[in-house]
């Protein structure tokens, strides 16, 4: 199940000329016809593809766009495609056809319109899909989805504003204690900004393996605070340029944590938990999200 949006361009157009945009479009990969984005920060996913229709006016073809973006996906999946299209469409001008439910129909095409269409038929595919689920579901709030989504979406503007100064992670979500939770890594105590999240895998990289534990916000945010770092809003912004003994010391007599403790949940399997929450049970886990302490 998925959404399709329908293109038609106001001006005739050569394919050179979509290449030429999307090429100025980060996270694309580029076969043919077809224009397809996959960000590795975000973990989110959707294609365009584009066709000629044969007709030629002054020597250019007449060129038709297909959008398509798959249903039972978190919902910050419709958040970064509207990006991509509010783009396209201010570039290329053109006229579309949304056959969605609840969709723009013949547009014109806007943000809220689309999310309108998409969030409505997205809600249906998952209970739809899910309802018949025999398998653990992972979720978390939307609004914790859309934290973690925008500062993994925000990573590259953010890693070339900080340069190699420190180092940013990307947000992460592991089954943990048959839960959903947001996780980061964090090697060697490097200076770093680190996110809020449930859970830190720190990084111990002295030996020609390297080991990681598991650490709860609460745990390094105690640490932090004990040698006099503020906990902001976003996170703590660790700008030292010595690693301080404390984190070091810290970092050397953690435990290792056991890889068959941690579960990775790709960001396309984990669920809003507003959206499965009228689900009914029938024998299905819904895993959700736990306080972070």
């Amino acid at each position: 199940m998925s959404y399709d949006l329908y293109f038609e361009f106001h001006s005739p157009v050569k394919m050179p000329t979509i290449i030429d945009y999307f090429s100025t479009r980060r996270s694309y990969q580029i076969s043919g016809n077809e224009f397809i984005y996959k960000n590795k920060e975000t973990g989110v996913y959707f294609a365009f593809r584009f066709t000629e229709n044969g007709k030629k006016i002054f020597r250019k073809s007449l060129i038709n766009g297909h959008f398509n973006i798959n249903y039972c996906r978190p919902s910050f999946f419709g958040l970064e495609a509207q990006q991509e299209l509010s783009s396209i469409v201010a570039a290329l001008p053109c006229k579309i056809h949304d056959p969605q439910m609840h969709g723009m129909e013949n547009g014109p095409y806007t943000n809220e319109g689309f999310l309108r269409g998409w969030n409505f038929g997205n809600r249906f595919a998952v209970q739809a899909i899910l309802s018949q689920s025999k398998h653990k579901i992972w979720s978390l709030p939307t609004a914790r989805l859309h934290e973690t989504w925008r500062w993994n979406y925000e990573l590259p503007a953010r890693s070339a504003q900080y340069g190699e100064r420190q180092f940013l992670p990307r947000i992460m979500y592991f089954g943990i204690s048959h839960a959903a939770q947001t996780v980061i890594v964090w090697g060697d105590g490097l200076p770093a900004f680190l996110p809020k999240v449930d859970f830190v895998l720190m990084g111990r990289s002295e030996n020609e393996t390297p080991s990681f534990s598991l650490t709860a916000w609460k745990t390094l945010t105690d640490l932090l605070q004990s040698i006099g770092y503020r906990e902001e809003i976003s996170g703590f912004n660790l700008d030292y340029s010595i690693t301080p003994d404390a984190i070091l010391s810290f970092i050397k007599n953690m435990t290792p944590t056991e890889k068959s403790a941690l579960t990775r949940i790709p960001a396309d399997d984990i669920f809003d938990e507003e959206l499965i929450r009228d689900i009914p049970n029938s024998g299905r886990d819904l895993s959700g999200q736990t306080a972070i302490e």
